[in-house]
């Protein structure tokens, strides 16, 4: 069970294409769709890729994540627990898909599908490697403003839709 709340919280942690909300002007929220798709992207790849510390250029400095295990306030805090989660994991992928950013003025909102596929790294050499030892399927949200600095995730939710876990194998095998 501590692997699934590490996961699920990585997975929160841890979004594709923009679509036109149909308000306002479009040509402006263009360029902002795109800015808040990468947004998410490098959200998951900055975890990915476990350098944490671009989370900074990532995440607003109050930012709020609320999961079903508690809620967790502040960058420091989310990048903090965030890595030690990620210690629990040999490897995560994140896959994005139905990603829909509604952008009003300096706030956004975007929902997007993110399946994190958790397994090993380890494969003989020429080999694949093995399949996830898990998966877990969100739907998630995130609320978007815009900074100095550029957009900035400022709140975290998700719904996790299912979760499957892989029987180890046999010993020898």
């Amino acid at each position: 069970m501590a692997g699934l709340v590490a996961a699920f919280l990585v997975a929160l942690l841890t979004a594709g294409c923009a679509a036109d909300s149909g308000s306002g002007n479009a040509a402006a929220k263009g360029d902002d769709r795109g800015d808040l798709t990468q947004l998410v992207y490098r959200f998951y790849s900055t975890m990915e890729d476990r350098q944490f510390d671009k989370l900074n250029a990532v995440l607003a400095e109050g930012v709020v994540v609320k999961t079903p295990f508690g809620v967790t306030t502040g960058r420091d805090k989310v990048i903090a627990e965030t890595s030690e989660a990620a210690k629990q994991e040999d490897r995560a992928q994140h896959v994005v898909t139905n990603v829909l950013v509604d952008v009003d003025g300096d706030k956004a909102k975007i929902r997007a599908f993110v399946d994190q596929l958790i397994g090993s790294s380890k494969a003989p050499a020429g080999k694949a490697g093995p399949e996830p030892a898990m998966t877990i399927s969100s739907l998630m949200r995130y609320e978007a403003t815009r900074t100095p600095d550029g957009w900035r995730i400022s709140n975290v939710e998700g719904d996790v839709l299912w979760a499957t876990q892989s029987q180890a194998a046999p010993a020898g095998q």
